[in-house]
């Protein structure tokens, strides 16, 4: 029996952290003492990058990436719509020599925004979100409002561990701060080049779709089942040979991804990555009055949320498929209201999706049955949403198929 998972919602005083922040003085002076302006690291660096083949410059950028020691990045992804385009934006610095990093993303969306696509993405029409994050190591903290850090660690239990994945990457291998187009550069591959002012160069470069993902947020990543098409990624250096722009249109994945009903509302997905600053001075406090503690002794997965209860999926994560239970009302964001298990055997059908359906029906009958109390304050009033995800099993022959999975009914509080 070969058996294929998916995952999806819809509508029908600790070591961990360094607070790195940016000493604005420091990045007039970034590039440190010296005739020309360079330290010693960045002519070297230099050397090492435009002293290799042109097609190779960008991979040996990516190769000296830490040589800076620290900077300021700016990432920046947009996705457009019919309805508009949401912008997210994410600021903070990098301490290569601490493995650490601080960030700030911000996700602004119009009200105008598909509320389909909104839920493929972990995104809110109409709202302006701004959440905290920071990262050392393999592990990652996000700061929910109002409350104390939350750490994911890569040693967690993997059940754990595997639910907060897409966080979790945000812990880079290039970078302090992963999911950028910084975790490309080393395997990028450069078609041509031209000089840019001061003594840089912008290179046009050509990267595996494969490699390509995990420069994506994850809610679309983990959309890109095969090799995906080959990226085109556009890379400026400047002139000590140090990374300061990339950008990448994605629209050729976007083509193949709808070819498959996936994402079909979302036209368009570029992603950008500005560094700033390079080796500039960065502070490491941790303030007294900050408290973190292990995300997986406070979060609890939802299909273990008992109908009525209430919780807040202010976790970082993005998704439900981890939550805080909270009081109803308050910080509480959803209203668990059923849970159902599907376990079904369909014969010369195709069972892609029938787990996603038959959640959606027998969560419909579950909220006519709910007490209105668990109900009432639905937004939008009268839908409700599932989660959850289907395992679909195929014979090696004869044309019966299962259809299994979890799924968990609630209704979206604000």
């Amino acid at each position: 029996m070969r058996t294929r998972q998916r995952f999806r919602a819809a509508v029908a005083a600790l070591p961990l952290l360094l607070a790195v922040a940016g000493c604005e003085s420091g990045a007039e002076k970034a590039d440190g003492p010296g005739s020309d302006g360079a330290t010693p690291t960045a002519s070297a660096s230099r050397l090492s990058v435009f002293d290799v083949p042109v097609q190779k410059q960008p991979a040996a950028a990516g190769s000296v990436l830490a040589d800076s020691g620290t900077a300021r990045f700016t990432t920046t992804v947009t996705y457009t719509t019919a309805g508009g385009r949401a912008v997210e934006r994410t600021t903070g610095v990098l301490d290569w020599r601490k493995d650490a990093a601080r960030a700030e993303r911000v996700r602004q969306v119009p009200a105008g925004f598909p509320a389909a696509v909104a839920d493929d993405l972990g995104l809110t029409p109409g709202l302006t979100e701004r959440h905290r994050f920071a990262v050392e190591g393999n592990e990652v903290g996000y700061l929910p409002e109002g409350g104390t850090w939350l750490r994911y660690a890569a040693s967690d239990p993997k059940e754990f561990a595997d639910a907060a994945g897409g966080l979790l990457d945000h812990a880079g291998d290039a970078a302090p701060w992963g999911r950028t187009l910084a975790e490309v550069l080393k395997v990028s591959f450069a078609l041509d080049d031209e000089a840019l002012p001061g003594g840089g160069r912008r290179y046009r470069t050509q990267v595996d779709g494969l490699t390509a993902r995990s420069a994506l947020p994850s809610a679309v990543a983990g959309r890109v089942d095969g090799q995906g098409p080959t990226q085109s990624v556009v890379v400026d250096l400047d002139r000590q040979g140090r990374l300061v722009r990339a950008e990448a249109d994605f629209g050729k994945l976007l083509a193949e991804l709808h070819g498959g009903g996936g994402l079909t509302g979302l036209t368009g997905l570029r992603v950008e990555l500005a560094l700033t600053g390079h080796g500039g001075p960065v502070t490491a406090l941790v303030p007294a009055t900050e408290r973190f503690e292990a995300a997986k002794s406070v979060l609890t997965a939802i299909g273990e949320v008992k109908p009525g209860a209430c919780a807040s999926t202010d976790t970082g994560l993005g998704h439900a498929g981890l939550v805080r239970v909270v009081p109803c009302g308050g910080d509480a964001d959803l209203r668990v209201f059923g849970q159902q298990r599907i376990d079904e055997t369909v014969r010369n059908a195709d069972p892609e999706g029938l787990g996603d359906r038959f959640a959606a029906d027998r969560c419909r009958d579950d909220l006519r049955a709910a007490p209105a109390a668990w109900t009432a304050g639905a937004r939008p009033a009268g839908t409700f949403r599932v989660f959850g995800g289907e395992k679909l099993g195929y014979g090696y022959t004869g044309p019966d198929a299962s259809v299994r999975g979890d799924f968990t009914c609630y209704v979206k509080l604000r």
